[in-house]
């Protein structure tokens, strides 16, 4: 979501003849289907005493623009183990019958680090589902986790993550490549794609589904829940760059987002600082907003009208 580096590169590299960039009225109707279902995840969430945020971009869209980021075309929510724990278990039954919920240490062929919730009926085809039948409108989850108190242990544990993470990334492009060829032109973001599919190739002795799930239990060897630092391994900006002091990410405030209220942490600075940088309250240029390149869009019955 919003501004990062390297962007410029994937979004330059695929073919805007066979992509699709949301715009105009077709944003604003795809936004309306996502706040909905951001709606229904925070009753549900408040219905079980299940604790969330807003994550990346939405924390800057709820911040800065009390809303979307007005080119933004997703949400995105942060959650800690715990309470996406529990979320699993109430899913099939507080969201179960609009939505599925797919956890990458239980979803198969999901080849993710974050997990999603999709809406049923829909079609939200990104280069990262290029070979998956459910491709649906998403919210991505990006579970919060413990770490190390102990600086050493930290570190270890952080070039762990990064190492499994890069893996799984490799992994997956692997097994994708051959589709995203179809979209990507000759250039820069091909290589890219193509280096870590090298890499990638000589993983194939795991299964995704092994590697994947692999890389989750690294993600969560911590089990302090009082631990004084905690972070997003499968955030942007990944182990040590998402990493926060526990109440700084976790200890949450309601805010207004569009038309209703949803949380993000208490002081967004530290965040928004860590992930944006001082400018974080200026409006980027045109050419610096980032854009997802879809390759399918379906919003759903009733939505096209």
């Amino acid at each position: 979501m919003a501004e990062k580096d390297g962007f410029k590169v994937l979004k330059m590299g695929f073919d805007e003849d066979k992509v699709i960039y949301v715009k105009g009225e077709t944003l604003k109707k795809l936004q309306h289907v996502i706040l909905g279902m951001l709606s229904d995840f925070i009753e549900a969430c408040k219905d079980n005493n299940i604790n969330y945020s807003l994550s990346g971009g939405s924390i800057l869209g709820a911040v800065r623009h009390q809303g979307f980021i007005p080119w933004d075309d997703d949400v995105d929510i942060n959650i800690s183990r715990k309470d996406f724990n529990k979320l699993k278990k109430v899913f099939p039954q507080a969201l179960g019958d609009k939505y599925n919920l797919y956890a990458p240490e239980d979803a198969k062929g999901h080849g993710m680090s974050l997990a999603q919730m999709k809406k049923k009926g829909t079609v939200y085809r990104s280069f990262n589902e290029l070979d998956k039948e459910d491709s649906g409108i998403t919210m991505d989850l990006f579970v919060v986790e413990n770490t190390p108190n102990n600086a050493v242990l930290r570190k270890l544990h952080g070039m762990l993550c990064l190492a499994y993470g890069y893996m799984l990334t490799c992994r997956k492009t692997y097994e994708d490549l051959p589709e995203i060829k179809k979209y990507v032109k000759e250039g820069e973001a091909l290589k890219t794609f193509e280096k870590k599919a090298k890499i990638g190739s000589f993983l194939r002795f795991m299964s995704l589904d092994h590697l994947t799930r692999r890389t989750i239990s690294i993600y969560s060897l911590c089990h302090n829940d009082h631990s004084k630092y905690v972070t997003i391994p499968s955030g942007r900006k990944h182990y040590f760059g998402e990493m926060q002091e526990r109440d700084h990410l976790l200890k949450v405030k309601e805010v207004p987002f569009e038309t209703i209220k949803a949380n993000i942490p208490e002081d967004p600075v530290p965040y928004l600082l860590a992930l944006y940088g001082k400018t974080y309250m200026e409006v980027p240029p045109v050419e610096k907003r980032e854009q997802h390149p879809l390759m399918a869009l379906d919003l759903g019955e009733g939505e096209d009208k």
